[in-house]
């Protein structure tokens, strides 16, 4: 019988630090050229809030490292699952930056975030391994793509997924996009299942890192002479570009592979990076499967707006909170067919095709 990879339990935490629009008003904004903008803080942050659609996000205490979040997200997802911490056969951890150590402006690698989240977990389970994974915004659908490898192969019974963002502690404060970025995690579990026809039915993944590897990136901040040399930066207009034509390419294909035609989706759970770049890669999602823009209308859930762009944490806070019902106006319930789909740092974009 056929051997499948389903979700069977999801958890998120959305951390407790509310950031508005208006904390950045006072922000002296620099060009790349070094040179500050001499444009009103009020107008700057009015026109990203145009553009991206994001009124607040949440930051994570800076008292506070990133354990403690990742650890909460999870054991909701283990949870909900119905299963012991020690039931799993592999946790991955997706994130960018590591653990943030309060206090000291640095980020700790060693020891890598699963073992400290198998550690947190009480895992004493030997054969589980418990590793991470760096692959920008898309890594926790990486995760989950990876979780279905092993699950198919027959090394895995239960694969805990968690991605894991705390941006907060590398935004530039002189950098427009900083306010762009936001805290969270999301987690879940993915179960072997035999016999049926739900769960994962397909993924595809594009990694292209040539012309495009630096259009997000890591360096110093914009204002010349200010200390550091790990802040966040990208070029707007470049990964608007690459997500806008690969995000779309990459879900037709996972559609194809799995012999499904836009109109059999129920939902589409896809990047929250800005409201803009949401609408146009679906409109051109649209317009490649030659169908009108609006066939979409209800189907594409957003938490943009009140959570900013959690990179890698994203889709799997949006899974949760669809799952929970704690999106107005959207559901997944037995039967629907389900569209996740990330695009991010490298560059990179992935999809996975989900019947429920």
């Amino acid at each position: 019988m056929p051997i499948r990879s389903t979700i069977i339990g999801t958890g998120s935490v959305i951390p407790e630090l509310l950031v508005p629009n208006s904390d950045f008003l006072s922000n002296d904004f620099y060009g790349r050229d070094g040179r500050k903008l001499d444009r009103p803080g009020a107008e700057i942050v009015a026109k990203l809030e145009s553009i991206s659609g994001i009124r607040e996000r949440r930051y994570v205490p800076f008292d506070q490292d990133s354990v403690g979040l990742m650890t909460d997200a999870s054991l909701r997802a283990v949870k909900d699952a119905g299963i012991g911490p020690n039931d799993l056969s592999a946790i991955i951890v997706a994130h960018n930056a590591g653990n943030m150590v309060p206090d000291t402006g640095a980020f700790h690698t060693v020891p890598n975030m699963a073992a400290s989240l198998k550690h947190e977990l009480g895992c004493v389970n030997h054969e589980c391994p418990a590793y991470d994974i760096l692959f920008g915004c898309p890594g926790w659908l990486q995760g989950v793509i990876q979780a279905d490898q092993m699950i198919r192969s027959g090394e895995a019974v239960n694969v805990l997924v968690t991605g894991l963002e705390i941006a907060s502690r590398m935004l530039d404060p002189h950098d427009p996009d900083s306010m762009l970025l936001a805290d969270g995690c999301g987690a879940c579990v993915i179960s072997r299942s035999e016999g049926n026809d739900v769960g994962i039915l397909s993924h595809t993944t594009f990694s292209h890192a040539m012309d495009d590897n630096r259009i997000i990136y890591l360096g110093p901040s914009l204002k010349p002479d200010v200390d550091g040399s790990c802040y966040f930066h990208m070029n707007g207009r470049a990964v608007y570009k690459y997500a806008t034509e690969w995000v779309p390419k990459v879900i037709k294909n996972a559609m194809e592979k799995a012999g499904i035609e836009i109109g059999d989706v129920d939902i589409f759970l896809l990047h929250q990076a800005n409201s803009k770049m949401l609408e146009a890669v679906a409109a051109n999602f649209a317009a490649m499967c030659g169908v009108a823009a609006d066939s979409l209308a209800g189907k594409i859930p957003s938490t943009i707006e009140f959570l900013g762009n959690t990179s890698v944490a994203t889709i799997p806070t949006l899974l949760d909170l669809v799952r929970q019902g704690k999106l107005d106006g959207f559901e997944i319930n037995q039967g629907n067919v389900a569209v996740m789909a990330s695009v991010g740092a490298g560059m990179h974009c992935n999809a996975v095709v989900y019947q429920v």
